[in-house]
């Protein structure tokens, strides 16, 4: 390793969340061949939206999202910046999460119908391949960050959404997540099964919740501070 350049990527920090290994490498911080980046987010967090990206052949010293990331950053992905890249194995962060992303972009195509909101106002995931186990360590990270952001699965989008509401296409959230745009029906291998994959999410949301709750026992409100001692005294002695 001689500064930033190395055969593969070595993550600033190495966490786990709802069973998932995420790797930090953020290219806000790693640029050495200046390629473009977004900026921080302007607009509120809208939810979560999932790609498909093909599955690679990589050495078995290192995973595909670490390949994917250390594409982008060496600037072989073109315009594509994503928050996380996950695979069977693990994900890959590659932008903070108040960072936008370009991920959902439609060439030749106006945003006048709202879909600036995809790559402002979303993260974005992209699960490499056609695996159960990489849509499952996918499910599970979005749980996290729909835990984390107090969002539910009604925030979350395909990029097929993006893409529909760009052609000015109406209907739900989910209508327009499974609805064809004619264009990539992003995320190809998961939509699919969208509904199967969305119940997946919420299922390991549900779970989240419910490692967050606590549970509280009062035993006396008082206006009196003296009074309030007293009574902390007896529940001590007493119990």
């Amino acid at each position: 390793r001689k500064g930033d350049f190395m055969a593969y990527l070595v993550p600033d920090r190495i966490f786990t969340v709802n069973g998932v290994t995420v790797k930090e490498f953020f290219l806000t911080k790693h640029n050495p061949n200046g390629i473009a980046l977004p900026q921080k987010r302007s607009l509120p967090l809208s939810g979560a939206t999932v790609h498909n990206t093909d599955k690679i052949k990589v050495s078995a010293q290192t995973t595909m999202a670490e390949q994917y990331v250390r594409s982008t950053y060496n600037g072989n992905m073109n315009d594509v910046r994503v928050h996380f890249y996950v695979d069977e194995v693990e994900a890959w962060q590659a932008l903070p999460l108040d960072w936008q992303s370009w991920h959902a972009g439609q060439k030749g195509k106006a945003d006048a119908n709202g879909s600036h909101i995809g790559n402002q106002a979303t993260i974005s995931i992209e699960v490499i391949g056609n695996s159960a186990k990489a849509e499952d360590n996918a499910a599970r990270l979005i749980a996290w960050l729909m835990q984390t952001y107090k969002v539910g699965t009604d925030k979350l989008f395909t990029h097929n959404y993006w893409c529909n509401v760009r052609n000015g296409k109406k209907g739900t959230v989910d209508e327009l997540n499974k609805l064809p745009d004619g264009y990539k029906g992003c995320p190809v291998y998961i939509r699919p099964h969208w509904d199967e994959f969305k119940a997946k999410v919420s299922g390991y949301l549900s779970e989240q919740e419910e490692k967050n709750v606590l549970y509280r026992v009062q035993v006396g409100a008082f206006r009196s501070k003296e009074n309030a001692e007293l009574y902390l005294a007896r529940v001590k002695k007493e119990f």
